[in-house]
Order: structure tokens, then C-alpha cells, then sequence
């Protein structure tokens, strides 16, 4: 598509969503007319004057999160915190591991969602039972191979704190303004999560261990730290806010519309 849009000087509009081009984006962005870009420090990547940072597109059914019926839903103890876990698929086996083995101690003080994956669910569930095996504490552990939007909008509307990959996860957290813990793909797998990674902390709205670094004991610390500091929660959520880009959608349609009606012209 994009090498037709050169040959037939048809405008090209791309959008970069991490903070390391890959190489199609920077082969494109030589003659793109317009540069969309997720993080700032991707700015330098490309020609001046054609950039704008707009942050990334969201899905518009789990913008806003929502506190409506989702105690009753996700059959969570109102008086409990909420720890969102996003594992996943792709490269996240490994924190779903440490999770896992850390649910007897988690769940003294915090309910865990655990959105683990399809392709892992039967193997983190068997583990969970397992390993909470006439545990007064089970229920407070609710494993999901998959969150639909309202499943989705509910966690992010009762949850004090996410545990994710840096991938464009990131973006809707930001928008839920949560805290997060963010345990990016090791960069020899993914070369961009761990500077989308920092690149977001740097916002104040989480903070990054590497998964060279992960251990039990490591995220343990982390999650109670944390947790136990009111004063250091708000200020990740403010930052989490700081970061947010709710309109990018918007912003990007918009170019598109202004460019189309130029090239009509």
C-alpha cells in the first residue's frame, strides 16, 4: 500500500506507535506527508515539520472505565484492593509465573484479575488451583483467558494497580490513569518495549523492572510499596493523566480528512 501511494503520489499518513521507529516507518517517513507518533522521542527519527505527537488511537468502548456493577460482575469483595494483571499470549509467560507462585502471599492484602491469555489459561488455572488448594483465600484470585470491553472498562474502573508488558496497553492505562508496574519484553525479543517502557515512567505514572531483574521477592516489594503509599499512588495517577492522550483519534481523523479534501482539490 504504501509503495502503490508513491508510485501513483497518492498522500501517505502513517502513525508510529512506539518510541522506536521500525524500519517500514522510517523507510515511510521519507515521504509521508504527515508523521503521527505515540512518544515524543520518536520525534527525531524522522523529518522535521511533518510530525505531530498524537499519542496512540484507543478503542472507544473502553475509554471511560466504570465503577457500575462491577463488584457484582467480576464477584470482587468491595473492601479489598484490586491488582490488574495483564499477561497475555506473547512473552508474558514468565509473569504469569511469578504471579502465580506469589498468590499466597498476594492475597492476604489484595484481589488479583488476571487476564492471562487464551492460549495459557488452562495451565495458569490448573497451577492457581493447585497451588490454592483448600486456600480460605481462592476466591480473592479470578483468572481470565480474555476481558471483553465491559469486563475490561469494569477492572479499570475498581482496579488500584496494573502489572503489564509495554506494549499499547500502555496507552489505555494512561487514559484510566492507573499506577503501573511495567515489565517490558526483554529488548534481544522486542526492541522498542523497553524505551516505551522508560519513556512512559519518565511521566511519573509507573515504574519499570526488567525482566532480567524479576524475581518474586523483586515484585512483591514493588506491589506493597506501592499499595502502601497513598501519597505515591496519586502521584502516579497524576502522571498517568500527564501522559493520556484521549483525542488521538480525533486528532488523526481530523489530518486525514484535511489531506483527503487537499488531494481532492
Amino acid at each position: 500500500a504504501l509503495v502503490a501511494g508513491r508510485l501513483f503520489r497518492i498522500p501517505v499518513i502513517i502513525h508510529e506507535s512506539d518510541s522506536h521507529p521500525g524500519r517500514v516507518n522510517l523507510w515511510s517517513g521519507k515521504f509521508a506527508k504527515r508523521i503521527a507518533l505515540s512518544y515524543p522521542e520518536a520525534t527525531k527519527y524522522f523529518p522535521q515539520g511533518k510530525t505531530a505527537v498524537t499519542g496512540n488511537p484507543l478503542r472507544q468502548d473502553i475509554l471511560i472505565p466504570t465503577t457500575n456493577g462491577a463488584y457484582e460482575y467480576l464477584r470482587l469483595d468491595k473492601e479489598l484492593p484490586i491488582i490488574f494483571v495483564i499477561g497475555g499470549s506473547q512473552g508474558a509467560k514468565h509473569i504469569n509465573d511469578i504471579v502465580v507462585d506469589l498468590l499466597p502471599e498476594l492475597l492476604t492484602k489484595y484481589q488479583i484479575i488476571h487476564q492471562v491469555g487464551k492460549a495459557n489459561y488452562a495451565d495458569i488455572t490448573l497451577r492457581a488451583n493447585f497451588i490454592l488448594k483448600d486456600s480460605p483465600l481462592a476466591e480473592r484470585y479470578k483468572a481470565f483467558d480474555y476481558l471483553d470491553s465491559t469486563a475490561l472498562r469494569m477492572t479499570a474502573g475498581v482496579a488500584s494497580l496494573v502489572i503489564t508488558r509495554a506494549g499499547s496497553a500502555l496507552f489505555e492505562i494512561a487514559n484510566w490513569n492507573l499506577p503501573a508496574i511495567i515489565i517490558p519484553i526483554p529488548e534481544e525479543i522486542s526492541h522498542d518495549q523497553r524505551t516505551n517502557a522508560f519513556t512512559y515512567a519518565r511521566s511519573g505514572g509507573a515504574v519499570v523492572v526488567e525482566e532480567k531483574n524479576l524475581t518474586k521477592s523483586i515484585l512483591l516489594s514493588e506491589i506493597n510499596r506501592i499499595m502502601s503509599d497513598d501519597k505515591l499512588r496519586e502521584e502516579m495517577r497524576a502522571g498517568a493523566k500527564k501522559f493520556a492522550r484521549p483525542d488521538a483519534s480525533t486528532v488523526i481523523a481530523k489530518e486525514l480528512l484535511k489531506i483527503s479534501l487537499e488531494h481532492e482539490d
